[in-house]
């Protein structure tokens, strides 16, 4: 592979599905904060109108929205993905530009070699990380979920 099809074929389009996924996931958190603080503003506003009828099941179905969209949120982990995605791609982003102005590490001896093996070694560390916040998070649920059972057994019938 040469220089060129390197930084077109690999770099640049990992540089963009990087770039992608940070978009979305920055989309995503806003989007469930923005709901969460609306949704949570309109709580007082509701329960003023408790004694007029369907409100208080409003104000109930309002509860679980606050709680379902608090708990994608968590699931998702949108906030520290989208923050972790955009850190990758800067990243990436610089090892480029100090490549091709020949700076830095690159200032005397800029093999292309060595620029290949820094992008792949940054670009496998993020995998690591994505992996092992992906793991914790299932860990996490599944720890949850044995502990529910338990108290589920524990529970007088």
């Amino acid at each position: 592979m040469t220089e060129q099809e390197y930084i077109e074929q690999r770099l640049d389009d990992q540089m963009n599905f990087f770039a992608q996924k940070s978009r979305k996931n920055k989309g995503n958190y806003i989007k469930i904060k923005v709901l969460v603080i609306v949704l949570s503003a309109c709580l007082p506003l509701a329960t003023k109108y408790s004694d007029v009828l369907y409100f208080p099941t409003i104000i109930g179905l309002i509860g679980v929205l606050i709680a379902i969209l608090s708990g994608l949120d968590a699931l998702f982990n949108y906030h520290e993905s989208w923050v972790n995605y955009r850190k990758v791609r800067e990243v990436l982003k610089r090892e480029k530009i100090l490549y091709l102005t020949k700076a830095g590490p690159y200032q005397e001896n800029a093999t292309f070699q060595q620029f290949v093996v820094n992008i792949e070694a940054i670009m496998s560390t993020e995998n690591a990380e994505w992996f092992n916040l992906n793991n914790h998070q299932q860990q996490n649920n599944s720890s949850q979920a044995n502990k529910e059972a338990k108290e589920d057994e524990n529970k007088p019938n």
